[in-house]
Formats: structure tokens, C-alpha cells, sequence
């Protein structure tokens, strides 16, 4: 059996799946408490890079743009036999050579833009320390209001009692209420919005425009994907990586493979 996703075929034994990444037994279960401003995670590709028409017309893609770039490196151009499939092929065995060399500057060719809604404030503390090849333009709490906060809730996969997690997802929903209600307080009395919003729990959602080359994804995704990482960015990391994978499946297919295969074994 074969699932599609973009251009790449997964088997069913290497296909993503976010419930073996990061497993949410009560995502119904926040979904029908109708928890106070509760978000569930989005992610969107929203620009890419893409070669030329005139290098489209030769079979160069997103996908193995890296791979045609390393060419100056070899001066091997005259490898291509001026047919597009066939070269595109040539190419993303190229690609898969120089990731199995280490040799991945080529990879910083390939940009991905992302905007991404529902993480929250602790997530954002966690991926902002990666600094190279990567940025992000987040929504400002200085300058925009928080009253209109959302958040994030805990999964407590880890549970297994449903009045426990019910109890727990309460207590965060009351966190969260008390929150927007003393923001709101200090407001009136006069607190500017960058002052006010001090009090917001980790867990406040804060959307943003992440943007990144293949080569710092690859970086981010081996210690983000890692069973150690916490849960909201390892899931957040699944999320760009299925989404990655519609457009440059070369690239990332080890990881994906790496990842996902090693978790189906277990």
C-alpha cells in the first residue's frame, strides 16, 4: 500500500504520522471540554524557492536545485544527457550523495517561508535559539493587545485516567481565564500593553512567519525530531517536516524515513 503526498511516494511504512511522532489521545477529548480560547497547531508553506524557466525546462526543480548548484563544485554539468526526466533523476542522486558526504552548503539554495499559528510562547523560547540560516516575524505582544490571547494546551499523552487529564485541562483553563481577566485589570488602571502582558502564561499562542533554508531544517529537525525534545516542538517540527516533504522529498527523505520508520519499528 502507497500513500501520496506531493511527488513522493511513502510506503506505508515510512509515510508521517504525527500520532506516532507526538501521540494526542485527547485532542477530541480538549476539542469536546470546549476549553477557554483553546488552539490546535497550524502550518502553511506560503513561499519556496524555484529555479528559472530555463533551468525548469532542463528538469531541474525545488528538489534538486542544491544538487545542479554543486555541479560548479565538480564541474560535472557534462553529466547531463539533455533529457529533463533523466537528468532530474541524476541530479537527486546527486543530492542524496552530497547529504550522505555531509556536504550540504548546497542545500542553503532552497528557502522555505511557513506561517504557523497555534504554538505557544514556551515553543517560541525553544526554537528561537536556533540562529543560523533561520528568522521569524512574530506577533508582538508590545504592540498588540492580549486580550485576545488564545493558548496552547497540554496533550498529557502520557496519562492515561480521562477525569485526571479532564482536571488538569481544567486547571489550565482557569490559568489561562485568570490570565486575560488581571490583563485586562491592568489595563484599565492604566499598564501599557508591554507591561500588562507580563502576567500571560507560557502557554499563551503567539502566530508567526518562519523562514528557513533546507540546510538549517535539517539541522533543526535532528534535534527537534529527537524523543528528548518536548513534545510541542517536536510535533511542530513533524508538521513543517510532512509539509516539506510535498516539495522537496530528495532532500529530507532520509530524515522522514530516519524518523518516522524508526518509530513504526518500535
Amino acid at each position: 500500500m502507497e500513500f501520496i503526498m506531493g511527488s513522493y511516494q511513502y510506503s506505508s511504512y515510512d509515510k508521517p504520522t504525527l500520532n506516532l511522532l507526538v501521540p494526542d489521545r485527547w485532542k477530541q477529548l480538549r476539542q469536546d471540554m470546549n476549553l477557554f480560547r483553546s488552539v490546535e497547531p497550524e502550518v502553511k508553506i506560503i513561499g519556496y524557492t524555484q529555479p528559472t524557466e530555463e533551468l525548469r525546462k532542463k528538469g531541474v526543480t525545488t528538489d534538486t536545485l542544491p544538487a545542479y548548484t554543486a555541479r560548479h563544485c565538480y564541474e560535472s554539468f557534462d553529466k547531463y544527457s539533455q533529457d529533463p526526466k533523466k537528468d532530474n533523476e541524476l541530479d537527486k542522486d546527486l543530492t542524496r550523495r552530497l547529504i550522505n558526504m555531509g556536504h550540504t552548503t548546497p542545500l542553503q539554495a532552497i528557502e522555505f517561508t511557513f506561517d504557523i499559528y497555534g504554538t505557544s510562547k514556551s515553543l517560541q523560547a525553544q526554537w528561537t535559539r536556533h540562529k543560523i540560516g533561520v528568522g521569524w516575524s512574530y506577533r508582538s505582544t508590545r504592540f498588540v493587545e492580549a486580550s485576545g490571547n488564545k493558548f496552547v494546551y497540554n496533550i498529557y499523552d502520557y496519562i492515561s485516567d480521562v477525569d485526571k487529564v479532564k482536571k488538569l485541562l481544567r486547571i489550565d483553563e482557569e490559568h489561562a481565564k485568570r490570565a486575560i481577566g488581571d490583563y485586562n485589570k491592568k489595563r484599565d488602571l492604566g499598564s501599557t500593553k508591554q507591561d500588562a502582558r507580563k502576567i500571560m502564561p507560557v502557554e499563551f499562542a503567539t502566530d508567526c512567519s518562519f523562514f528557513a533554508n533546507a540546510r538549517a531544517l535539517r539541522h533543526l529537525f535532528d534535534l527537534r525530531l529527537a524523543k528528548k525534545a518536548e513534545w510541542e516542538i517536536r510535533r511542530m517540527s513533524g508538521m513543517i517536516l510532512e509539509e516539506v516533504m510535498k516539495i522537496t522529498p530528495t532532500i529530507f527523505e532520509d530524515i522522514c524515513n530516519n524518523t518516522f520508520g524508526k518509530l513504526k519499528k518500535d
